[in-house]
């Protein structure tokens, strides 16, 4: 298994319900992954001094986060994921991570819809490979899920 760790990480503002962020979260992952992940929270302090949330929810067995990031492709849209693969080098970085955002307030409806601003949950899918060998790995998974 070239993944060695999936990733996902959100901000819960002082505004939100925390209850629905991890939800969001858990929407992403399903069920069977969301038992799989490791979570953990962390308190900072916002712009105004309001507490900020950093929840981040990691699968750390290679084979769970490989068939999870398999899962996550497969319930995006065939639009999301043909932009991920035309998009494909600027996302992944010289260490061969996948960096992509989905739409927070969308996850919490269970729609996984890529989302370039803000309120989102970021996940980085790190490889345990060269970055060529990253984005070929990438490039075959959604091409799987496009067929």
């Amino acid at each position: 298994m070239p993944v060695r760790l999936l990733e996902l990480r959100v901000y819960s503002h002082a505004t939100e319900d925390k209850e629905k962020v991890l939800r969001a979260i858990r929407n992403i992952l399903g069920e069977e992954y969301w038992e799989k992940a490791q979570v953990s929270e962390e308190v900072y302090s916002g712009h105004y001094g309001n507490p900020v949330i950093v929840i981040t929810a990691k699968i750390v067995d290679p084979e769970a986060a490989s068939r999870a990031l398999d899962y996550i492709l497969s319930r995006m849209g065939k639009a999301d994921r043909m932009i991920m693969a035309d998009s494909l080098e600027d996302r992944v970085d010289k260490e061969g991570t996948l960096y992509f955002r989905l739409s927070k307030q969308d996850a919490l409806l269970g729609k996984l819809i890529l989302y370039e601003a803000d309120d989102v949950v970021r996940i980085a899918v790190h490889f345990s490979g060269r970055r060529r060998e990253a984005l070929g790995d990438y490039r075959e998974r959604l091409e799987e899920q496009a067929g």
